[in-house]
């Protein structure tokens, strides 16, 4: 638990406003024995003695009056009381639009030196499916570092201008980096999100891969995709099973493409949801 030089905490470090305010209960009942939730509502203007301890536990939701009442209480000046505001909402919003909006608020309310610790980066990395599909991209041994050979390359609809963007951001947030040879390549990097953000994240990522499934099914040739399903009974028990199996084989595979990839020349971008389809097309020609 971080604090500020002024021995406060840091409402900048959170992304959960209901942990916020658990380490604000434990911070001010260390520092000051006589502190209670009855002295908190007392402050708050709240009738319930225990508002605090309900709202902590997630037994009730904050109104936005009861956010302005909570920010007063917690003395939070002008910036905080609105990365606040936002926080409050983004975490009880049942709508993943909705969450979206407030999360881009406090990217912009949260000062730059804590974003990267907030998982803003990693968020970035997946809300678009160019991202993760440039990052394989340059282990290509044909791939050019060049918009135009990109986009041609792509099976799906990108522009110039955002190629251009997402290899900056790879590069900037080191994803990917430069070599002395001035090539490049991917950087070690693990990805490591506040779950409320990898929820958020991986549910629009997941929407994206949906879409370009449907439009795969239409526009790539029957050879070069695989589309299957199957329906069946199980108990309810076996559920987590099945999710575990499921993760097995992902993992399988996963080792089987790095295999393939280490001792055959990688040619292809590949999408497994599991509809298989590719992302780029093979010209056939390799980098001298």
């Amino acid at each position: 638990m971080e604090t500020t030089a002024n021995n406060k905490l840091n409402i900048y470090d959170y992304l959960d406003y209901r942990k916020f305010l658990k380490d604000y209960y434990d911070f001010q009942k260390k520092n000051q024995s006589s502190f209670s939730y009855r002295q908190f509502s007392k402050i708050a203007g709240f009738k319930s003695p225990n508002f605090l301890k309900l709202v902590m536990e997630s037994q009730r939701n904050l109104s936005k009056s009861g956010i302005l009442k909570f920010s007063t209480a917690l003395k939070l000046n002008k910036n905080q009381s609105e990365y606040f505001y936002h926080l409050v909402l983004m975490n009880q919003s049942e709508k993943d639009h909705e969450k979206e909006i407030h999360y881009k608020s406090l990217t912009k309310i949260a000062p730059h030196t804590k974003r990267k610790s907030l998982g803003m980066d990693a968020h970035r990395y997946c809300s678009h499916w160019i991202y993760p599909v440039l990052r394989e991209m340059i282990e290509l041994n044909i791939f050019e570092e060049d918009p135009y050979w990109i986009a041609r390359r792509l099976n799906f609809q990108v522009s110039i201008p955002e190629i251009r963007s997402a290899l900056k951001f790879l590069i900037d947030e080191e994803y990917i980096k430069r070599t002395s040879s001035d090539t490049l390549e991917v950087a070690e990097k693990i990805l490591t999100t506040p779950d409320e953000i990898a929820s958020l994240s991986y549910r629009n990522y997941h929407r994206q891969m949906l879409h370009q499934a449907e439009e795969a099914l239409n526009t790539i040739p029957l050879e070069d995709r695989e589309f299957g399903s199957v329906t069946f009974i199980l108990p309810e028990n076996a559920i987590q099973e099945l999710k575990e199996r499921i993760k097995q084989f992902r993992q399988e595979i996963h080792h089987w493409a790095v295999e393939q990839s280490s001792t055959n020349n990688g040619e292809l971008v590949t999408q497994l949801n599991i509809q298989l389809y590719p992302h780029t097309k093979n010209t056939g020609r390799k980098k001298q």
